[in-house]
């Protein structure tokens, strides 16, 4: 099918040519910074196995696949890939995320122009707040660019997740597979929630993992939660995770552990310690570890509506 360019997506992406030249001209160093091509592919993984890249092994794959998501990289003169940033808009919320540079360029201020290239894309495609999860060493380089510090992110994990005898239903709600026409009204539930689209983070994850969603309904039908897991190097990752209070998420989590068959389980919760998210991982077995720090820039984003649905995970995803 051929795909045709709006005027807008013809601004959009010269306001991207324009932040790479800049950013191409203030790397230093004889280093380019360019929008990446297919050609790369390789390369990437090559950079990935030197700087340690922390993110899901699939995670890039994923995030290819995704519409409007724009990826540039940094190319030393002999033709090697020294650096990367994605870039991931989700409306009036923008993803900074898989920023990776490496070890003999940290600190000729490649990070901060790979960055900063991310940002204006981010921008031109309307976000209003820059979102990202910075390690600690990468948080002085975020702060020189703006990014203000936000929350911690806590990664949950277990050998053997704990097996809570749940009941199938509580209070009227129930949990089912998560099926293909309930999409439309899963994305008006997320965004009602998250305050941004993520319809399109959410079906590719989806795509790249059939069949592994849950959906929770209360006595009327409505959605009360969803639960998404994904697998990799047998460990089952949760999230995205949403649910209405503790008593649905608690069914949902359940669920999808009976699911996993015991096998190593790991979730991700952005939010201060003692939250409902952080007490419900524990109350299931995972130990957790504080590994990132959510920052942003820009407005401080809040959910399209005042009452919504609690987030117990999020996507891994977007990990940088």
């Amino acid at each position: 099918m051929l795909a045709f360019n709006t005027r807008e997506d013809v601004e959009v992406d010269e306001a991207a040519r324009t932040e790479l030249l800049r950013a191409s001209s203030e790397a230093g160093h004889g280093v380019r910074v360019r929008q990446m091509g297919d050609a790369d592919l390789e390369r990437i993984l090559e950079l990935r196995s030197v700087v340690r890249w922390s993110a899901d092994p699939r995670a890039f794959d994923l995030l290819r696949g995704v519409r409007d998501v724009r990826w540039a990289v940094a190319e030393a003169p002999g033709g090697a890939l020294v650096g990367m940033v994605g870039a991931v808009p989700l409306g009036d919320i923008g993803i900074l995320c898989h920023l990776a540079v490496h070890d003999e360029h940290r600190g000729s201020g490649l990070g901060a122009r790979l960055s900063s290239w991310a940002v204006a894309y981010l921008r031109s495609r309307g976000a209003r707040t820059v979102r990202l999860d910075s390690t600690r060493r990468a948080e002085r380089l975020y702060r020189t660019l703006g990014f203000g510090e936000g929350t911690p992110r806590t990664v949950y994990q277990t050998r053997e997740p704990r097996r809570l005898r749940v009941p199938g239903r509580a209070d009227g709600h129930r949990v089912e597979t998560l099926a293909f026409g309930d999409l439309p009204e899963v994305y008006g539930v997320d965004r009602w929630s998250y305050g941004a689209d993520r319809s399109h983070l959410i079906f590719a994850t989806l795509r790249l993992h059939p069949g592994l969603g849950l959906v929770a309904r209360d006595s009327s039908g409505r959605i009360s939660g969803y639960l998404i897991r994904s697998t990799s190097d047998r460990t089952t990752r949760i999230g995205p995770f949403l649910a209405a209070d503790p008593g649905v998420a608690r069914l949902l989590l359940a669920r999808a552990l009976d699911a996993t068959g015991g096998a190593p389980a790991q979730a991700t919760v952005t939010g201060p310690a003692g939250s409902q998210a952080h007490v419900l991982f524990e109350e299931f077995g995972f130990v957790g570890h504080t590994d990132r720090l959510r920052m942003e820039l820009g407005e401080t984003p809040g959910p399209a509506y005042p009452v919504g649905l609690t987030h117990y995970g999020t996507t891994p995803y977007l990990a940088t």
